[in-house]
């Protein structure tokens, strides 16, 4: 089961952006499916928590996707994350969104890098909601909304693919060079070229 929200919920979406948003109050009223019914929905979105580390000097870390989904094989990213799961809301009380979201993200760093429990640590301490990131130009953004994070990578090295994961690390990359490249998906220019603006 994966976190989706009514589009009637979100905010006004642009046809392709990254703007900023001071909070996720909209995600309130969380609506969970399995993600096979949605995909191709688009009365609902799926959030996508969106995560771009930075190095020490500012530079995001990059990846290729090499297998999986079949509309991103090839491409380029410089977003770890994923859908949120039902058991990323570990709350009984009230839905929490900004906790999900950071539990969801966390989890899928962990689940695609090489990194251990310490630095996961060190990766939250230096969490930033930054912004939302939607595209209306194809099937996968139209039922895909971006929360966009980014944080400090804590290692001089960069991080590393875990294996089985079909990424292949690039390196940490200027954001300013990405938000123009088009080997990189459009999630990952837009964010690169808000981040830098």
């Amino acid at each position: 089961m994966i976190l989706t929200i009514p589009r009637t919920h979100a905010p006004a979406l642009p046809p392709s952006a990254c703007w900023p948003v001071a909070h996720l109050d909209f995600l309130r009223t969380p609506v969970w499916r399995e993600r096979g019914e949605v995909e191709y929905d688009e009365s609902l979105l799926q959030p996508i928590a969106y995560l771009i580390l930075r190095s020490d000097q500012g530079q995001a870390w990059c990846y290729q996707r090499r297998g999986g989904d079949v509309r991103l094989d090839g491409r380029c990213s410089c977003g770890v994350g994923g859908h949120v799961d039902y058991a990323d809301s570990a709350s009984q009380g009230p839905f929490d969104a900004a906790n999900t979201l950071q539990t969801a993200l966390l989890r899928e760093l962990g689940e695609e890098l090489k990194i251990t429990p310490a630095e996961v640590s060190q990766v939250r301490t230096t969490l930033q909601l930054r912004g939302l990131i939607y595209e209306g130009t194809s099937p996968v953004g139209r039922v895909h909304l971006g929360v966009l994070y980014t944080a400090q990578w804590p290692l001089r090295e960069p991080p590393q693919p875990r294996s089985g994961e079909k990424l292949e690390g690039l390196g940490f990359l200027a954001l300013a060079t990405l938000a123009t490249d088009r080997r990189f998906e459009l999630w990952s220019q837009l964010a690169a070229l808000y981040l830098v603006s």
